[in-house]
């Protein structure tokens, strides 16, 4: 019995390839490339680049600030896996252009914390020793006294 349809009813073309949210009966909600594959009687969905999503809120905050995506396997280094439709609670085709576009963001760039070029124009770039030691001059200084200076 087929659980999807399929947009081609075709033999020739058994999978449908599309980008979707999937809740887990583990009640993981993981974001992925999905193909539900019905090719023989056991139905699967293989997902392709499994991604998890967690809401980030500040504390005491009821609004999410943002959304976290990790890699739903951690210690692998496959990007394909194969579940069977009784791990899965529910699936939900993701259609949103800026959902899909933050995905393959993911997966192109992987989980790298992204930093800009620190550059001269920002500001002086400096040690911690050095930045600490000109503090200190500064702090020392006799300008740098609470007590009104008489000699001006």
């Amino acid at each position: 019995m087929r659980l999807f349809r399929s947009k081609s009813d075709d033999s020739r073309d058994p999978y449908d390839e599309f980008l979707a949210s999937i809740k887990l009966v583990s009640g993981e909600e993981i974001l992925s490339k999905v193909v539900v594959d019905y090719s023989n009687d056991r139905e699967q969905v293989i997902i392709d680049n499994p991604v998890v999503c967690q809401e980030v809120r500040s504390s005491g905050a009821n609004i999410p600030l943002g959304y976290k995506f990790e890699p739903w396997m951690k210690m692998s280094d496959e990007d394909v896996f194969v579940l069977t439709l009784d791990k899965v609670i529910t699936l939900s085709e993701i259609r949103d252009k800026q959902v899909i576009d933050t995905y393959n963001a993911i997966i192109e760039d992987g989980f790298k914390r992204r930093h800009p070029e620190i550059t001269k124009d920002m500001g002086y770039i400096n040690s911690v020793d050095k930045a600490r030691d000109l503090i200190k001059k500064i702090y020392d200084a006799k300008s740098a006294s609470k007590e009104p200076n008489k000699d001006l």
